[in-house]
């Protein structure tokens, strides 16, 4: 009974929380949800649960820098299923919290079981470089920029979907090029 009170008080505040929404984009991220996000598959631009990503994965809490203590709690995935962009060439798209690993490898294991031969792409996980919205989560390893290896745009929907089934406390179908993913801390 509760969760029913909930669920609707929920959608009926989502335009509201949304506003407050920070994304990975440059200009951080969605304003506003437009629908309420099926499991199945997700459009361009639609966000599950159907509300800001501080609202479902929390704030930005300390950016971590290499060698930093907070460094020092990243973990770097190694699933044979998922491969790593590293345009940086410093392995830091591997390098991650443990609550995104295995969120991840869930993921991969489900885009695996949905199209065989084709895997899960990490366009960028942890982001040392500062190249995401002020507030991002990707500078305390929180978020991913997903991709499936074949690069093929049509999937994002359904990756987005399988995402929402893995776990992700947050999922975004950003735009034809990828979709986003966070955690809570």
């Amino acid at each position: 009974m509760h969760l029913e009170k909930w669920q609707r008080m929920s959608s009926c505040l989502a335009p509201a929380l949304c506003a407050f929404s920070v994304g990975c984009s440059h200009d951080d991220g969605p304003k506003l949800a437009k629908d309420s996000a099926s499991a199945a598959e997700l459009r361009a631009g639609q966000a599950a649960p159907v509300r800001s990503e501080v609202a479902a994965a929390g704030e930005l809490r300390e950016p971590i820098r290499r060698g930093a203590r907070g460094f020092g709690r990243l973990v770097r995935s190694e699933h044979p299923k998922i491969s790593f962009k590293d345009e940086e060439g410093t392995g830091a798209d591997r390098l991650m919290t443990v609550r995104l690993r295995t969120r991840l490898h869930r993921l991969a294991e489900r885009v695996d079981a949905e199209w065989p031969g084709v895997g899960l792409r990490v366009t960028e996980a942890w982001d040392e470089d500062v190249e995401h919205g002020k507030r991002s989560l990707h500078y305390e390893g929180r978020a991913a920029d997903l991709t499936t290896s074949d690069r093929d745009s049509t999937k994002l929907g359904r990756l987005a979907g399988l995402a929402v089934a893995s776990g992700f406390d947050w999922v975004y179908f950003e735009d034809a090029s990828h979709v986003h993913v966070s955690v809570r801390p």
